[in-house]
């Protein structure tokens, strides 16, 4: 009656009756899944990741290889949203800067250049306790790895905070930093652009480059790690009573970052993990979703073969990049002056509009100071019982000679 074949029919009513018990060992595995998901959240201190980490999370902790798009509908049946970080009230408050008077910005956005090339660094704010005391963290990053290299956390945001954080990161890592044209990247923060820490990095043979103002994609990798980081433990951290439980929190997270947080993007590795692949070419792991690593090429292996067969591709690129970013890095002069002129003539009208409204409004003003004046004579030469009268505050409606106090409303 329904123009269906028999074996499609019977194939059906087995898939509902379960006669080979698959859908059982679906929903058993899907169990399985559900609870080592609660595992890592728990291990996580109660911070749900997305479906990328919890992919490999399940794959390094417990050795499950799951596609995203089911991680993806198991997160929906858990109801579990991923932690996301939320725009900073402060960011994008610079929208001018003069290109001619910036200060120069030596790594343009290209942030992965390799291992310990570019260490990118910034200043964020953290609170705690139950009057939120605010504590600064400033952190030196490897924009490549991922990894922190150092880092310190005050309660002043001066110098002094940015040069131990940079300290702790020369005693950790310098010997790993004594390539030539190691890049510190930072935004125009004064104490950045600061003679102390300006003459520090001189001194350890480091180029400094910095950002456009009010150009937070300049900086993006650090701006996103502290979005994270927020998103991470400010709750955490705004429970602690002391500032010393603030900031061993916050060391325990940044150390825990290093070595303990797999990243869908560092190949299933550590920051740490990833630094050393990269360097040595050896994968630390025996497989990486399936793959063993005997199936796998080392770094250095593919940088032959590359650069054997696409050297001179890579430096046809290379070159093209170079020009088109000379390109856009050049500028024309008459239109930046137009561009600076109609500025000046719009702040100037702004102004002049400013100027005409405020003179009405002195004018206004003036009026009601008269009629303020007229008042004060009126009610002086009222009989003592009519003033008596005056202090209930409703019986002003009922002279005229007092109306002004209906134009004082806008004063208020």
């Amino acid at each position: 009656m329904f123009g269906v074949s028999h074996s499609g029919y019977y194939a059906w009513r087995g898939r509902q009756e379960d006669r080979d018990g698959k859908q059982a060992k679906k929903e058993a595995a899907a169990r399985e899944i559900c609870e080592k998901m609660r595992q890592i959240i728990l291990a996580r201190n109660g911070i749900i990741p997305g479906k990328r980490t919890f992919r490999v999370e399940l794959f390094r902790r417990y050795g499950l290889t799951v596609n995203l798009k089911r991680i993806a509908k198991l997160m929906k049946k858990m109801n579990l949203v991923a932690a996301k970080p939320h725009k900073d009230a402060y960011k994008h408050q610079a929208s001018h800067n003069h290109v001619c008077a910036a200060p120069p910005n030596a790594v343009g956005q290209d942030f992965f250049v390799g291992p310990r090339k570019v260490i990118l660094t910034d200043i964020t704010y953290l609170y705690y306790g139950p009057y939120r005391s605010t504590f600064y963290l400033c952190v030196f990053r490897d924009a490549y790895t991922r990894e922190n290299l150092g880092w310190n956390a005050g309660t002043n945001m001066d110098t002094g905070l940015v040069k131990t954080a940079y300290q702790a990161m020369i005693e950790k890592h310098g010997d790993e930093l004594k390539d030539s044209a190691v890049y510190i990247h930072s935004d125009q923060g004064s104490q950045y652009l600061s003679t102390t820490f300006k003459q520090l990095i001189e001194d350890d043979g480091f180029v400094q480059s910095v950002s456009a103002r009010g150009n937070s994609q300049d900086n993006a990798p650090m701006e996103s790690f502290f979005a994270r980081l927020k998103t991470d433990i400010i709750d955490m951290v705004a429970l602690c009573k002391t500032l010393d439980a603030a900031l061993k929190l916050v060391n325990g997270y940044l150390k825990a970052y290093n070595g303990e947080h797999y990243q869908y993007e560092l190949a299933g590795l550590t920051p740490e993990e990833f630094y050393s692949y990269a360097m040595t070419g050896v994968y630390p792991l025996d497989s990486y979703f399936g793959v063993p690593a005997s199936e796998m090429m080392a770094v250095g292996d593919l940088s032959k073969v590359r650069r054997k067969y696409a050297d001179e591709e890579a430096k046809k690129r290379r070159e093209a990049a170079a020009f088109k970013r000379e390109q856009r890095r050049m500028i024309d002069p008459l239109k930046i002056i137009h561009r600076d002129q109609m500025l000046l003539d719009q702040m100037i009208s702004k102004w002049r509009k400013a100027e005409q409204s405020a003179g009405k409004q002195v004018e206004h003003l003036k009026d009601i100071l008269e009629q303020v004046k007229k008042a004060m004579a009126y009610v002086a030469n009222l009989p003592t019982k009519k003033q008596d009268e005056l202090k209930d505050p409703l019986a002003w409606r009922n002279h005229e000679e007092l109306s002004y106090v209906f134009a004082m409303n806008e004063l208020f």
